[in-house]
């Protein structure tokens, strides 16, 4: 409780504080010739180095992002230095608040609002990005009364993979109400090797929003606050829970392992619910196993799945805007997106560089791409991250039946309250 309530001060101090810090933000300009193709970076900026803000990814991520690193460097002159977090939002709003935040950051939709409204994001002029080579959704996600504050990077959306050797797709329920209350995972359970879990997942809102808003509810409302704890929403995490508090789905951490890429790479579960980029980890570290991916089974009668995207911005109070901006324009155009998503194993949010990358020929990335079309967007209002915060803290308590769902998402929700309301 001392680590939680030391957590929630820290949140507070930091939200108010960076509230406080607005600085009027200006456009980025940079040069294109006469027929509107992006001019090679000044001379003057060879030497030049800008600071990217990430957070960790896998093996194959971390791969990717240093091939297009090193490629950019050798192209302009430009060097990248890399700040990689542990707990990305809080420590870089601690930078923010402090100077010492990086050039250029990682922008995660669900964040966007969040940062535009405390004008921590330089707009951008989309033309020089070329705004229009991206997915509508994924660039409306970074864009606020028409300014563009972030290009995105790629998207992914989540799909349920299996363990070939232990599972039949045929054999898996066309719905999650079965998935979870049926027989199928405890059945499946006893055909396993001892030790291996039949199902993962995460505590995690961000993984479950589609099914906890099935029906129209909302885990927001007046624009900010926390309704986690609206009866729609508990009746719609009741059967997931439920399955989690019978012991059917269990968490990564349960195995010993950090998340689910690992544990079905090592053979601690047969099934878990995860997003592509779980593809280029398979690939580089477990080539052995045989996996088979499908589109998440339905919830409420409807299919759903979640979508994320998360963008490159540059800090407005960044000294080196013109080299941040030449950096973003790389990552984010056709070769730089070409080498990050083919590598990490996310899908491309330009429409040319998923053309010329074929994606839709990988039968893996198949679900992933029909589920774009119906996925609920990791994104609502500017205090999902403290919604999402509170939701993580009760739900194991939750699980362990130390509290009841409606306990617990009643006190997550106060809670989460708590801090919006005191950061007003």
């Amino acid at each position: 409780m001392r680590r939680v309530l030391a957590l929630v001060i820290a949140v507070l101090l930091v939200m108010g504080m960076l509230a406080g810090c607005q600085k009027k933000a200006e456009v980025v300009e940079t040069n294109t010739n006469e027929n509107g193709a992006q001019v090679e970076a000044a001379n003057n900026l060879s030497g030049k180095t800008v600071t990217v803000g990430r957070w960790g990814g896998n093996d194959s991520e971390t791969a990717a992002f240093n091939k297009a690193v090193t490629d950019f460097t050798a192209k302009t002159g430009i060097k990248v230095v890399e700040k990689v977090y542990s707990d990305y939002n809080t420590e870089l709003q601690v930078e923010l608040i402090g100077g010492t935040a990086p050039d250029v950051f990682y922008v995660d939709a669900y964040m966007a609002p969040f940062f535009i409204e405390q004008g921590v994001l330089t707009p951008l002029n989309g033309n020089d990005f070329e705004i229009d080579a991206f997915y509508q959704s994924l660039r409306d996600a970074f864009i606020q009364d028409g300014k563009v504050y972030a290009i995105s990077k790629d998207y992914s959306t989540l799909a349920l993979y299996y363990n070939k050797k232990y599972v039949n797709e045929k054999d898996i329920p066309t719905t999650l109400e079965e998935l979870w209350n049926g027989d199928f995972l405890t059945n499946l359970k006893k055909t396993l090797p001892e030790g291996m879990a039949a199902m993962t997942y995460n505590q995690d809102l961000a993984r479950k929003m589609h099914i906890a808003q099935a029906g129209g509810a909302s885990i927001v409302k007046d624009d900010t606050l926390s309704n986690i704890a609206d009866p729609a929403i508990v009746n719609n995490l009741r059967p997931l829970i439920e399955a989690a508090q019978k012991g059917k789905i269990v968490t990564p951490k349960d195995l010993g392992v950090g998340w689910n890429g690992d544990a079905l790479g090592n053979e601690k579960t047969a099934m878990m619910i995860e997003g592509n980029w779980v593809l280029g980890h398979m690939a580089q570290n477990f080539p052995n196993i045989e996996f088979g991916v499908m589109e998440v089974p339905t919830f409420a009668g409807k299919k759903g799945t979640m979508v994320f995207t998360v963008g490159y911005g540059i800090n407005t109070a960044s000294k080196e805007k013109e080299a941040a901006a030449e950096f973003i324009k790389y990552i984010t155009g056709k070769e730089g997106m070409t080498t990050w998503t083919t590598g990490a194993g996310v899908l491309p949010s330009r429409k040319d560089v998923a053309d010329a990358t074929n994606v839709a020929s990988d039968i893996n990335k198949i679900p992933h791409i029909a589920g774009a079309a119906y996925a609920t967007p990791w994104q609502k209002g500017t205090t999902m991250d403290t919604i999402n915060n509170e939701f993580k803290n009760y739900l194991p308590a939750i699980v362990k039946k130390e509290k009841t769902l409606e306990e617990g998402l009643k006190l997550a929700q106060e809670e989460a309250n708590k801090i919006i309301l005191g950061n007003k």
